[in-house]
């Protein structure tokens, strides 16, 4: 029993420190936002006549559904765990998974549409649609690590070291992914208002 309770009290501790992780995960891209919405309202806006429309991809669209349906299952396979729905939770991280992957592909459509806007000719926002594709790369970036947090997660799995008492990885890895979801959503807000205040 006793090396139970120690178990249970590390992830106490590690549930503290993936909250301060988030957080500070947090900071960075909301004053990456920050700094993203200043240069359109300065740098954008008042050029707006003279300046060719900036284009978000409609695949953002599809990315935006991805993510938010892998939040959905992990936060599922959260539920079937403490509930020890041992058929339930495997497969939704399964499919949860097989998502992250599809996010790439995606994301890649949308990325190869703002390099060729960025590649013409008469391209007026190039720095606009420079920093918008570093931006979503960050990003991207981050999701690769929390797809690799869901290859760990199949790993234990395969080992049978989750149940309903022990399943912080599984909690971890859904807070971390909804933590990607609200991230995407700020920044495609931030895109669409780029759009809009550059055909004005």
């Amino acid at each position: 029993m006793a090396p139970l309770l120690g178990k249970l009290e590390q992830d106490r501790r590690s549930e503290q420190g993936a909250w301060l992780f988030l957080t500070s995960l947090g900071v960075f891209f909301v004053a990456c936002m920050i700094l993203y919405a200043i240069y359109i309202v300065l740098r954008v806006s008042p050029q707006a006549a003279d300046l060719q429309p900036f284009y978000v991809p409609r695949s953002f669209v599809l990315t935006t559904v991805n993510l938010i349906a892998i939040s959905v299952l992990l936060h599922m396979a959260v539920g079937a765990v403490r509930r020890e729905q041992r058929n339930d939770f495997p497969r939704y991280i399964i499919i949860a998974f097989a998502l992250s992957l599809v996010f790439f592909a995606i994301q890649g459509t949308g990325l190869t549409m703002m390099v060729t806007e960025l590649q013409k000719p008469n391209a007026s926002l190039r720095n606009l649609y420079s920093l918008t594709i570093v931006l979503v790369i960050v990003h991207a970036l981050h999701v690769v690590g929390g797809v690799a947090a869901m290859v760990f997660l199949l790993f234990g799995m395969a080992r049978g070291k989750y149940d309903h008492e022990r399943h912080f990885p599984i909690k971890f890895c859904a807070m971390y992914w909804h933590f990607l979801d609200v991230v995407w959503i700020l920044m495609l807000c931030s895109f669409a208002l780029a759009a809009y205040l550059s055909k004005m």
